[in-house]
Protein backbone atom coordinates (compact mmCIF):
# COMPACT_ATOMS: atom_id res chain seq x y z
CA UNK A 1 0.00 0.00 0.00
CA UNK A 2 1.14 3.46 -0.55
CA UNK A 3 1.55 5.78 2.69
CA UNK A 4 -1.67 8.26 1.74
CA UNK A 5 -3.62 4.65 1.54
CA UNK A 6 -1.81 3.71 4.81
CA UNK A 7 -2.49 6.85 6.69
CA UNK A 8 -6.53 6.33 5.83
CA UNK A 9 -6.73 2.70 6.77
CA UNK A 10 -4.91 3.01 9.58
CA UNK A 11 -6.96 6.14 11.05
CA UNK A 12 -10.01 5.09 10.56
CA UNK A 13 -9.79 1.42 11.46
CA UNK A 14 -6.40 0.11 13.52
CA UNK A 15 -4.83 3.47 15.48
CA UNK A 16 -1.41 4.07 15.62
CA UNK A 17 1.54 2.87 17.69
CA UNK A 18 2.21 5.30 20.46
CA UNK A 19 6.89 6.10 20.01
CA UNK A 20 7.26 7.84 22.93
CA UNK A 21 10.99 8.12 22.56
CA UNK A 22 10.85 8.96 19.01
CA UNK A 23 8.37 11.94 20.22
CA UNK A 24 10.89 13.02 22.69
CA UNK A 25 13.78 13.08 19.90
CA UNK A 26 11.67 15.45 17.70
CA UNK A 27 10.61 17.37 20.40
CA UNK A 28 14.23 17.91 21.37
CA UNK A 29 15.40 19.08 18.10
CA UNK A 30 12.76 21.32 17.30
CA UNK A 31 13.26 22.91 21.27
CA UNK A 32 17.09 23.47 20.66
CA UNK A 33 16.13 24.87 16.95
CA UNK A 34 13.77 27.70 18.52
CA UNK A 35 16.32 28.21 21.34
CA UNK A 36 19.24 30.00 19.38
CA UNK A 37 19.09 31.17 15.14
CA UNK A 38 18.90 27.88 13.47
CA UNK A 39 21.64 26.82 11.38
CA UNK A 40 21.69 25.45 8.29
CA UNK A 41 23.33 22.34 9.45
CA UNK A 42 20.98 21.99 12.42
CA UNK A 43 17.77 22.22 10.42
CA UNK A 44 18.91 19.82 7.48
CA UNK A 45 19.49 17.38 10.75
CA UNK A 46 15.84 17.89 11.90
CA UNK A 47 14.77 17.47 8.10
CA UNK A 48 16.83 13.90 8.13
CA UNK A 49 15.43 12.84 11.77
CA UNK A 50 11.75 13.31 11.07
CA UNK A 51 12.04 12.02 7.17
CA UNK A 52 12.89 8.53 9.03
CA UNK A 53 9.78 8.83 11.38
CA UNK A 54 6.35 6.96 10.68
CA UNK A 55 4.51 10.81 10.44
CA UNK A 56 1.40 8.84 11.56
CA UNK A 57 2.12 7.77 14.36
CA UNK A 58 4.27 10.84 15.68
CA UNK A 59 1.44 13.37 15.37
CA UNK A 60 -0.78 13.84 18.17
CA UNK A 61 1.55 12.65 20.69
CA UNK A 62 3.86 15.23 19.25
CA UNK A 63 1.04 18.18 19.29
CA UNK A 64 1.20 17.10 23.35
CA UNK A 65 4.74 16.99 23.94
CA UNK A 66 4.98 20.38 22.13
CA UNK A 67 2.13 22.01 24.36
CA UNK A 68 3.40 20.82 27.70
CA UNK A 69 6.90 23.01 26.75
CA UNK A 70 5.53 25.87 25.43
CA UNK A 71 7.98 26.48 23.14
CA UNK A 72 8.22 30.44 21.93
CA UNK A 73 5.46 30.78 19.23
CA UNK A 74 7.63 32.68 16.47
CA UNK A 75 10.39 30.97 16.20
CA UNK A 76 8.85 27.68 16.01
CA UNK A 77 6.43 29.40 13.37
CA UNK A 78 9.88 29.87 11.50
CA UNK A 79 10.91 26.74 11.51
CA UNK A 80 7.45 24.44 10.59
CA UNK A 81 7.28 27.34 7.50
CA UNK A 82 10.69 25.58 6.62
CA UNK A 83 10.04 21.81 6.80
CA UNK A 84 6.78 22.55 4.88
CA UNK A 85 7.90 24.46 1.98
CA UNK A 86 11.20 23.19 1.77
CA UNK A 87 11.11 19.88 3.02
CA UNK A 88 11.68 16.70 0.14
CA UNK A 89 10.62 13.83 2.16
CA UNK A 90 7.17 13.40 2.61
CA UNK A 91 7.66 12.27 6.81
CA UNK A 92 9.05 15.66 7.26
CA UNK A 93 6.66 17.91 5.34
CA UNK A 94 3.60 15.98 7.33
CA UNK A 95 5.29 16.83 10.79
CA UNK A 96 6.36 20.24 9.55
CA UNK A 97 2.30 20.72 8.97
CA UNK A 98 1.62 19.13 12.43
CA UNK A 99 3.74 21.73 14.19
CA UNK A 100 2.54 24.51 11.70
CA UNK A 101 -0.79 23.94 12.98
CA UNK A 102 0.08 24.48 17.09
CA UNK A 103 1.84 27.97 16.16
CA UNK A 104 0.64 28.86 12.88
CA UNK A 105 -2.10 31.56 11.87
CA UNK A 106 -4.11 33.31 8.98
CA UNK A 107 -1.21 33.72 6.85
CA UNK A 108 -0.67 29.68 6.28
CA UNK A 109 -3.98 29.89 4.79
CA UNK A 110 -2.40 29.56 1.26
CA UNK A 111 0.31 27.13 2.31
CA UNK A 112 -1.82 24.37 3.83
CA UNK A 113 -4.33 24.70 0.79
CA UNK A 114 -1.78 24.55 -1.39
CA UNK A 115 0.29 21.06 0.27
CA UNK A 116 -3.47 19.59 1.37
CA UNK A 117 -4.29 19.50 -2.57
CA UNK A 118 -1.74 17.01 -2.77
CA UNK A 119 -3.89 13.52 -0.97
CA UNK A 120 -0.87 12.01 0.77
CA UNK A 121 -0.59 15.56 2.53
CA UNK A 122 -4.57 16.44 2.98
CA UNK A 123 -4.74 14.82 6.30
CA UNK A 124 -1.65 17.10 7.81
CA UNK A 125 -3.24 19.93 6.10
CA UNK A 126 -6.82 19.96 7.34
CA UNK A 127 -6.16 19.28 10.68
CA UNK A 128 -3.95 22.37 10.67
CA UNK A 129 -6.74 24.37 8.52
CA UNK A 130 -8.99 23.89 11.65
CA UNK A 131 -6.89 24.77 14.39
CA UNK A 132 -5.04 28.06 12.69
CA UNK A 133 -8.15 29.58 10.33
CA UNK A 134 -10.67 31.25 11.94
CA UNK A 135 -13.79 30.04 9.88
CA UNK A 136 -12.32 26.45 9.79
CA UNK A 137 -15.47 24.87 8.31
CA UNK A 138 -15.23 27.36 4.84
CA UNK A 139 -10.99 26.16 4.86
CA UNK A 140 -11.69 22.52 5.12
CA UNK A 141 -14.62 22.97 2.49
CA UNK A 142 -12.49 24.76 0.23
CA UNK A 143 -9.71 22.00 0.63
CA UNK A 144 -12.54 19.18 0.29
CA UNK A 145 -13.36 20.23 -2.88
CA UNK A 146 -9.70 19.67 -4.44
CA UNK A 147 -9.64 16.30 -3.83
CA UNK A 148 -11.39 13.31 -4.33
CA UNK A 149 -10.07 10.41 -2.85
CA UNK A 150 -8.40 9.65 0.79
CA UNK A 151 -8.20 13.39 1.07
CA UNK A 152 -11.90 14.17 0.17
CA UNK A 153 -12.55 12.02 3.27
CA UNK A 154 -10.47 13.32 5.71
CA UNK A 155 -11.12 16.70 4.58
CA UNK A 156 -15.13 16.01 4.92
CA UNK A 157 -14.91 14.32 8.17
CA UNK A 158 -13.62 17.76 9.72
CA UNK A 159 -16.71 19.73 8.17
CA UNK A 160 -19.01 17.10 10.72
CA UNK A 161 -21.06 20.11 13.05
CA UNK A 162 -21.32 23.04 10.00
CA UNK A 163 -24.47 24.94 10.11
CA UNK A 164 -23.03 26.36 6.77
CA UNK A 165 -26.30 26.39 4.25
CA UNK A 166 -23.72 25.96 1.34
CA UNK A 167 -21.81 23.80 2.65
CA UNK A 168 -24.49 21.62 3.85
CA UNK A 169 -26.25 21.55 0.33
CA UNK A 170 -22.76 20.68 -1.11
CA UNK A 171 -22.41 17.55 1.03
CA UNK A 172 -25.73 16.22 -0.14
CA UNK A 173 -25.13 16.49 -3.36
CA UNK A 174 -21.38 16.26 -4.17
CA UNK A 175 -19.32 15.90 -1.14
CA UNK A 176 -20.06 12.43 0.10
CA UNK A 177 -19.03 11.28 -2.99
CA UNK A 178 -14.85 10.04 -3.19
CA UNK A 179 -13.06 7.27 -4.99
CA UNK A 180 -12.71 5.19 -1.74
CA UNK A 181 -15.28 4.31 -0.44
CA UNK A 182 -19.20 5.85 0.24
CA UNK A 183 -19.48 4.57 3.65
CA UNK A 184 -17.49 6.54 4.88
CA UNK A 185 -18.89 9.78 4.37
CA UNK A 186 -22.74 8.73 3.89
CA UNK A 187 -24.00 9.49 7.24
CA UNK A 188 -22.26 12.83 8.17
CA UNK A 189 -23.68 13.67 5.15
CA UNK A 190 -27.45 12.40 6.02
CA UNK A 191 -26.51 14.11 9.92
CA UNK A 192 -24.56 17.42 9.20
CA UNK A 193 -26.09 18.16 5.68
CA UNK A 194 -29.47 17.79 7.21
CA UNK A 195 -30.84 15.26 4.39
CA UNK A 196 -34.73 14.26 5.80
CA UNK A 197 -35.46 18.37 6.21
CA UNK A 198 -34.00 18.91 2.51
CA UNK A 199 -36.17 16.28 1.10
CA UNK A 200 -39.35 17.94 2.81
CA UNK A 201 -38.66 20.81 0.78
CA UNK A 202 -40.99 21.29 -2.26
CA UNK A 203 -38.42 21.70 -4.60
CA UNK A 204 -36.38 18.96 -4.40
CA UNK A 205 -33.74 19.49 -7.26
CA UNK A 206 -32.54 16.68 -9.69
CA UNK A 207 -28.89 16.70 -7.94
CA UNK A 208 -30.58 16.86 -4.02
CA UNK A 209 -32.72 13.70 -5.22
CA UNK A 210 -29.72 11.50 -7.20
CA UNK A 211 -27.51 12.40 -3.87
CA UNK A 212 -29.94 11.15 -1.43
CA UNK A 213 -30.56 7.99 -3.32
CA UNK A 214 -27.04 7.25 -3.26
CA UNK A 215 -26.53 8.17 0.78
CA UNK A 216 -29.42 5.98 1.65
CA UNK A 217 -27.97 2.91 -0.44
CA UNK A 218 -25.07 3.40 0.74
CA UNK A 219 -26.36 3.58 4.42
CA UNK A 220 -28.36 0.47 3.40
CA UNK A 221 -25.13 -1.64 3.45
CA UNK A 222 -25.29 -2.50 6.99
CA UNK A 223 -22.08 -3.44 8.75
CA UNK A 224 -19.88 -1.67 7.02
CA UNK A 225 -16.49 -0.43 7.85
CA UNK A 226 -18.41 2.95 9.09
CA UNK A 227 -22.27 4.14 10.43
CA UNK A 228 -24.92 3.40 8.34
CA UNK A 229 -29.13 2.87 8.14
CA UNK A 230 -28.50 2.04 12.33
CA UNK A 231 -26.79 4.54 12.95
CA UNK A 232 -29.47 7.03 11.06
CA UNK A 233 -32.44 8.33 13.63
CA UNK A 234 -34.20 9.56 10.33
CA UNK A 235 -33.59 6.34 8.57
CA UNK A 236 -37.06 5.37 8.58
CA UNK A 237 -39.07 9.00 7.53
CA UNK A 238 -36.05 9.43 4.80
CA UNK A 239 -36.66 6.00 3.23
CA UNK A 240 -40.46 6.55 2.85
CA UNK A 241 -39.85 10.58 1.54
CA UNK A 242 -37.38 9.32 -0.62
CA UNK A 243 -40.23 6.40 -2.29
CA UNK A 244 -42.60 9.28 -2.64
CA UNK A 245 -40.21 11.90 -5.03
CA UNK A 246 -38.98 8.82 -6.99
CA UNK A 247 -42.51 7.45 -7.48
CA UNK A 248 -43.11 11.16 -9.31
CA UNK A 249 -39.89 11.83 -10.63
CA UNK A 250 -38.87 10.84 -14.17
CA UNK A 251 -37.24 7.03 -13.68
CA UNK A 252 -33.01 6.79 -14.06
CA UNK A 253 -31.31 3.26 -13.68
CA UNK A 254 -29.51 5.09 -10.72
CA UNK A 255 -33.22 5.64 -8.90
CA UNK A 256 -33.73 1.43 -9.98
CA UNK A 257 -30.40 0.18 -8.23
CA UNK A 258 -31.01 2.77 -5.23
CA UNK A 259 -34.46 1.25 -4.72
CA UNK A 260 -33.36 -2.11 -5.20
CA UNK A 261 -30.42 -1.81 -2.34
CA UNK A 262 -32.59 -0.28 -0.35
CA UNK A 263 -35.25 -2.53 -0.42
CA UNK A 264 -32.89 -5.27 0.03
CA UNK A 265 -30.46 -4.46 2.23
CA UNK A 266 -32.29 -2.31 4.86
CA UNK A 267 -36.15 -3.25 4.37
CA UNK A 268 -35.45 -6.43 6.74
CA UNK A 269 -36.33 -7.49 10.01
CA UNK A 270 -32.73 -8.58 11.15
CA UNK A 271 -31.31 -5.57 9.77
CA UNK A 272 -31.03 -3.50 13.07
CA UNK A 273 -33.20 -0.49 12.37
CA UNK A 274 -35.52 0.25 15.16
CA UNK A 275 -38.50 -0.02 13.75
CA UNK A 276 -41.85 1.66 14.72
CA UNK A 277 -44.79 -0.72 14.99
CA UNK A 278 -45.81 -2.25 11.59
CA UNK A 279 -43.29 0.41 9.90
CA UNK A 280 -40.92 -2.42 8.21
CA UNK A 281 -44.08 -3.91 6.70
CA UNK A 282 -45.76 -0.53 5.59
CA UNK A 283 -42.02 0.98 3.80
CA UNK A 284 -41.52 -3.21 2.43
CA UNK A 285 -44.94 -2.29 0.66
CA UNK A 286 -44.06 0.78 -0.86
CA UNK A 287 -41.02 -0.15 -1.94
CA UNK A 288 -43.12 -3.58 -3.45
CA UNK A 289 -45.38 -1.72 -5.06
CA UNK A 290 -43.01 1.03 -6.62
CA UNK A 291 -40.11 -1.18 -7.77
CA UNK A 292 -43.39 -3.78 -9.18
CA UNK A 293 -44.01 -0.84 -11.83
CA UNK A 294 -42.95 -1.72 -15.70
CA UNK A 295 -41.16 0.91 -16.43
CA UNK A 296 -38.19 -0.22 -14.53
CA UNK A 297 -37.62 -3.81 -16.56
CA UNK A 298 -38.27 -1.47 -19.86
CA UNK A 299 -35.67 0.89 -18.53
CA UNK A 300 -33.39 -2.12 -17.88
CA UNK A 301 -34.04 -3.61 -21.55
CA UNK A 302 -33.44 -0.17 -23.38
CA UNK A 303 -29.96 0.07 -21.56
CA UNK A 304 -28.96 -3.57 -22.45
CA UNK A 305 -30.53 -3.75 -26.09
CA UNK A 306 -29.37 -0.03 -27.55
CA UNK A 307 -25.91 -0.49 -28.40
CA UNK A 308 -24.92 2.77 -28.34
CA UNK A 309 -26.39 4.54 -25.81
CA UNK A 310 -25.17 3.19 -22.38
CA UNK A 311 -21.54 3.63 -22.00
CA UNK A 312 -19.74 0.81 -19.83
CA UNK A 313 -20.82 1.88 -16.50
CA UNK A 314 -24.30 2.21 -17.38
CA UNK A 315 -24.24 -0.97 -19.10
CA UNK A 316 -23.00 -2.82 -15.62
CA UNK A 317 -25.49 -1.01 -13.27
CA UNK A 318 -28.45 -2.25 -15.89
CA UNK A 319 -26.73 -5.52 -15.67
CA UNK A 320 -26.81 -5.37 -12.03
CA UNK A 321 -30.26 -4.58 -11.80
CA UNK A 322 -31.54 -6.91 -13.96
CA UNK A 323 -30.16 -9.54 -12.19
CA UNK A 324 -31.45 -8.33 -8.52
CA UNK A 325 -35.15 -8.14 -10.48
CA UNK A 326 -34.88 -11.78 -12.10
CA UNK A 327 -34.82 -10.79 -15.32
CA UNK A 328 -33.19 -12.82 -18.33
CA UNK A 329 -30.78 -10.80 -20.07
CA UNK A 330 -28.04 -13.17 -20.46
CA UNK A 331 -27.87 -13.36 -23.94
CA UNK A 332 -27.76 -9.54 -24.11
CA UNK A 333 -25.21 -9.58 -21.87
CA UNK A 334 -23.29 -11.86 -24.17
CA UNK A 335 -24.48 -9.99 -27.07
CA UNK A 336 -22.24 -6.76 -25.57
CA UNK A 337 -19.26 -8.88 -24.46
CA UNK A 338 -18.85 -9.50 -28.04
CA UNK A 339 -18.66 -5.76 -29.44
CA UNK A 340 -16.72 -4.93 -26.20
CA UNK A 341 -14.85 -7.50 -24.51
CA UNK A 342 -13.19 -4.80 -21.99
CA UNK A 343 -16.41 -5.03 -19.32
CA UNK A 344 -14.71 -6.61 -16.55
CA UNK A 345 -18.08 -6.59 -14.34
CA UNK A 346 -20.17 -7.93 -16.87
CA UNK A 347 -17.91 -10.93 -17.83
CA UNK A 348 -18.04 -11.93 -13.96
CA UNK A 349 -22.02 -10.97 -14.27
CA UNK A 350 -22.19 -13.60 -16.96
CA UNK A 351 -20.05 -16.38 -15.59
CA UNK A 352 -22.31 -16.12 -11.93
CA UNK A 353 -25.65 -16.23 -14.41
CA UNK A 354 -24.45 -19.10 -16.07
CA UNK A 355 -25.33 -22.76 -15.60
CA UNK A 356 -24.12 -25.86 -16.96
CA UNK A 357 -26.03 -25.50 -20.08
CA UNK A 358 -24.52 -22.14 -20.57
CA UNK A 359 -20.93 -22.12 -19.34
CA UNK A 360 -19.41 -23.18 -22.51
CA UNK A 361 -20.49 -20.80 -24.59
CA UNK A 362 -19.03 -18.12 -22.00
CA UNK A 363 -16.07 -19.85 -22.34
CA UNK A 364 -15.96 -19.94 -25.89
CA UNK A 365 -16.68 -16.13 -26.33
CA UNK A 366 -13.84 -15.43 -23.82
CA UNK A 367 -11.61 -17.18 -25.54
CA UNK A 368 -12.77 -16.05 -28.70
CA UNK A 369 -12.37 -12.00 -28.15
CA UNK A 370 -10.21 -11.31 -25.95
CA UNK A 371 -6.39 -10.79 -26.13
CA UNK A 372 -5.40 -13.97 -24.92
CA UNK A 373 -1.98 -14.00 -26.19
CA UNK A 374 -1.36 -10.57 -24.93
CA UNK A 375 -2.19 -11.46 -21.21
CA UNK A 376 -0.81 -14.99 -21.20
CA UNK A 377 2.17 -14.12 -22.40
CA UNK A 378 4.64 -15.63 -19.65
CA UNK A 379 4.62 -15.08 -15.85
CA UNK A 380 5.92 -11.55 -14.36
CA UNK A 381 5.94 -10.26 -10.53
CA UNK A 382 3.35 -7.63 -11.61
CA UNK A 383 0.20 -7.22 -9.42
CA UNK A 384 -1.48 -5.46 -12.14
CA UNK A 385 -1.64 -1.95 -10.90
CA UNK A 386 -1.64 0.60 -13.17
CA UNK A 387 -3.51 2.16 -16.67
CA UNK A 388 -1.08 -0.24 -18.67
CA UNK A 389 -2.98 -3.32 -17.15
CA UNK A 390 -6.51 -2.77 -17.61
CA UNK A 391 -7.25 -5.35 -19.82
CA UNK A 392 -5.90 -8.03 -17.22
CA UNK A 393 -8.16 -7.19 -15.07
CA UNK A 394 -10.83 -8.97 -17.60
CA UNK A 395 -9.27 -12.87 -16.98
CA UNK A 396 -9.77 -12.89 -13.00
CA UNK A 397 -13.88 -11.62 -13.85
CA UNK A 398 -14.15 -14.41 -16.09
CA UNK A 399 -12.30 -17.02 -14.18
CA UNK A 400 -12.98 -16.25 -10.25
CA UNK A 401 -16.36 -18.06 -10.89
CA UNK A 402 -15.31 -21.45 -12.34
CA UNK A 403 -14.98 -22.73 -9.06
CA UNK A 404 -18.40 -23.06 -9.39
CA UNK A 405 -18.62 -24.83 -12.15
CA UNK A 406 -15.73 -28.30 -12.01
CA UNK A 407 -14.44 -29.26 -15.32
CA UNK A 408 -15.49 -26.06 -17.28
CA UNK A 409 -12.99 -23.53 -18.65
CA UNK A 410 -10.05 -26.02 -18.35
CA UNK A 411 -7.51 -24.63 -21.44
CA UNK A 412 -8.70 -21.16 -19.93
CA UNK A 413 -7.93 -22.16 -16.90
CA UNK A 414 -4.28 -23.70 -18.40
CA UNK A 415 -3.31 -20.66 -20.54
CA UNK A 416 -4.04 -18.17 -17.43
CA UNK A 417 -1.13 -20.23 -15.61
CA UNK A 418 0.68 -18.30 -17.72
CA UNK A 419 -1.01 -14.87 -16.60
CA UNK A 420 1.92 -12.17 -16.91
CA UNK A 421 -0.08 -10.45 -13.99
CA UNK A 422 0.20 -13.05 -10.47
CA UNK A 423 -3.29 -12.80 -9.07
CA UNK A 424 -4.07 -14.20 -12.50
CA UNK A 425 -2.14 -16.80 -11.81
CA UNK A 426 -2.68 -17.70 -8.39
CA UNK A 427 -6.33 -17.72 -8.66
CA UNK A 428 -6.36 -20.33 -12.07
CA UNK A 429 -4.53 -22.59 -9.93
CA UNK A 430 -6.21 -22.58 -6.78
CA UNK A 431 -9.33 -23.43 -8.80
CA UNK A 432 -7.81 -26.15 -11.18
CA UNK A 433 -6.53 -27.86 -7.90
CA UNK A 434 -9.76 -27.28 -5.58
CA UNK A 435 -12.07 -28.64 -8.08
CA UNK A 436 -13.47 -31.99 -7.03
CA UNK A 437 -10.37 -34.84 -8.06
CA UNK A 438 -12.76 -36.38 -10.90
CA UNK A 439 -12.60 -33.29 -12.35
CA UNK A 440 -9.17 -32.47 -12.40
CA UNK A 441 -7.79 -32.42 -15.83
CA UNK A 442 -5.78 -35.39 -16.21
CA UNK A 443 -2.24 -33.50 -17.25
CA UNK A 444 -2.74 -31.25 -14.31
CA UNK A 445 0.35 -31.87 -12.71
CA UNK A 446 2.32 -31.53 -16.10
CA UNK A 447 1.08 -28.32 -16.53
CA UNK A 448 1.87 -27.11 -12.78
CA UNK A 449 5.45 -28.52 -12.97
CA UNK A 450 6.42 -27.01 -16.51
CA UNK A 451 4.80 -23.29 -14.97
CA UNK A 452 6.00 -24.36 -11.37
CA UNK A 453 9.96 -23.87 -13.10
CA UNK A 454 8.89 -20.08 -14.30
CA UNK A 455 6.91 -19.19 -11.55
CA UNK A 456 8.82 -15.47 -10.28
CA UNK A 457 6.32 -15.28 -7.35
CA UNK A 458 8.08 -17.20 -4.40
CA UNK A 459 4.92 -17.59 -2.80
CA UNK A 460 3.03 -18.81 -5.39
CA UNK A 461 6.17 -21.10 -6.48
CA UNK A 462 6.00 -22.81 -3.05
CA UNK A 463 2.04 -23.26 -3.16
CA UNK A 464 2.65 -25.47 -6.21
CA UNK A 465 5.31 -27.67 -5.48
CA UNK A 466 3.63 -28.27 -2.39
CA UNK A 467 0.93 -29.58 -4.58
CA UNK A 468 2.93 -31.64 -7.00
CA UNK A 469 4.65 -33.01 -3.99
CA UNK A 470 1.03 -34.04 -2.47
Amino acid sequence: MTSVVLDGVRIHHFGTVPKPTAVAEVADLLQAAVSTPPCPASLAHLHEVLARQPAVDLADDLVTELRSRNLPRKPLHEVARYLTEHGWARNTVKLGIVVLGECGDERDRELLLLLGTLEELTLYAVVALVKTQPDRYRAAYELAQRVRDWGRIHAVERLEGSDDPEIKAWLLREGFRNGIMGEYLAHLAATTGDLYPALLEPDVDQALLKGAGDILATLALIGGPAKDMTDYDDAVPAMHRYAELVGAAEPTLDMLDHLLTISRCALQPDAGIAWPQGELEHLTRRYEELLARPVWRELVLAHLSDPDAPGPYDFSIALSCAGRLDMPVLPLALHRLERDPSNAYAWSWVVGHSGSETIGSVIELALRVLPIDVLTNGPTTSLGFGPEYLSDHVLPAVINNLDEHPGAGVELLRLCLSARVAPTRRRAFRILTTWPPEHHPSNLRAWVSAIAAVEPDGKLQEEMRAFLTG
